[in-house]
């Protein structure tokens, strides 16, 4: 059996990484080629340490497109815009794209300069990239060549609520979401630097977080119409991995809890990588795999949903693999079986 080859452009930061030692677990695909501007013509190993030994992988300046079956974009935001029309010129459409940066999530195209400072450069390819969600927009990935991967927040908060959506609840879900201290990137600042957030809490972008719009995206597509509203205030944590999601809404009148609990096992019936709880989630559970943990309590019209997810994982490199299986027809699990490490 031919395997895919796969090539991986930013492969030396934390989402790098983690695509790396996933593919490298993954009997479909073969590693072609991995980029770094930083770490050019050394072994991955210089930046992945964890996976000395695994790997006989140096970074390449450079990739070349033409030699590849499939393409991570794991750059940083405004890179993918800027470099996918110039991709696509020497490949054409043959080339599956999957970008893990922000640059092809939102379909419209002035919410660009208002949520992530800049203005599209490549608008006309917006509505050409299917939204990576794999749990709640499967049929149109597995339609798909080009692939937005959703933000780690996006992932946490939209399979939280993605079910009520559905179902026709209107008004608004305030979401509080603490994050691990890798989801800031591996160069740090002063803001997130671990030492500086260890043993502590700071809460950052309350209510414009640039997760919020994509989330509001798949909230409406879900509802066929503009209904609930997401409120989220997103927390930096004391921790290196993992998101911790805890929204809340209120109910209408005659929304039992039978009901509500109806809607989330249809919307995650079948999926692998869902698991409905019937307590709170440990975020210990879920680190290392590509599994999202989701509690949902209801009392007195309010409905609490909480969820917990890997933010390298599942919110980033996991459910990128999950994406690339979904569109070539694999099994879903392929590369992603593995549990997480607990505790």
């Amino acid at each position: 059996m031919r395997k895919l080859r796969v090539g991986i452009e930013g492969g030396a930061g934390f989402t790098g990484g983690e695509l790396i030692r996933l593919l490298l677990g993954h009997s479909r695909v073969k590693i072609a080629a991995v980029s770094s501007s930083t770490f050019p013509g050394q072994p991955v190993f210089m930046a992945h340490p964890n996976l000395r030994g695994r790997a006989a992988l140096a970074f390449s300046r450079k990739l070349d497109y033409a030699a590849l079956d499939a393409l991570f974009l794991a750059g940083g935001h405004g890179d993918a815009m800027a470099n996918v029309p110039a991709i696509l010129k020497e490949t054409g459409s043959r080339l599956r794209l999957i970008d893990l940066s922000g640059d092809f999530r939102l379909h419209d195209p002035a919410l660009y300069p208002v949520w992530y400072g800049r203005k599209h450069l490549a608008p006309a390819l917006l509505q050409k990239f299917a939204y990576g969600l794999t749990e709640l927009n499967r049929a149109e990935i597995r339609r798909a060549r080009w692939v937005a991967n959703p933000g780690c927040f996006a992932t946490a908060a939209a399979l939280a609520l993605g079910p009520l959506a559905g179902g026709g609840l209107a008004g608004i879900a305030s979401v509080t979401a603490v994050t691990g201290s890798s989801g800031s990137g591996a160069t740090p600042s002063l803001i997130t630097h671990h030492p500086l957030r260890h043993g502590s809490l700071r809460a950052y972008k309350p209510f414009i977080h640039q997760h919020v719009p994509e989330v509001q995206q798949v909230l409406d597509r879900l509802a066929g119409r503009k209904a609930l509203r997401l409120s989220m205030i997103p927390v930096s944590g004391p921790f290196t991995r993992g998101i911790y999601a805890i929204g809340q809404a209120e109910l209408p009148k005659g929304w039992t809890a039978d009901k509500v609990r109806g809607l989330y096992r249809r919307a995650y019936e079948g999926c692998a990588f869902v698991r409905l709880l019937d307590e709170p989630p440990s975020l210990n559970a879920v680190v290392g795999s590509n599994h999202c943990d989701v509690f949902v309590a209801i009392q007195d019209g309010r409905v609490g949903v909480i969820s917990a997810l890997d933010n390298l994982v599942k919110g980033a490199a996991g459910q990128a693999v999950q994406n690339l299986n979904v569109m070539m027809g694999w099994d879903e699990s392929e590369g992603l079986a593995a549990p997480g490490h607990y505790p």
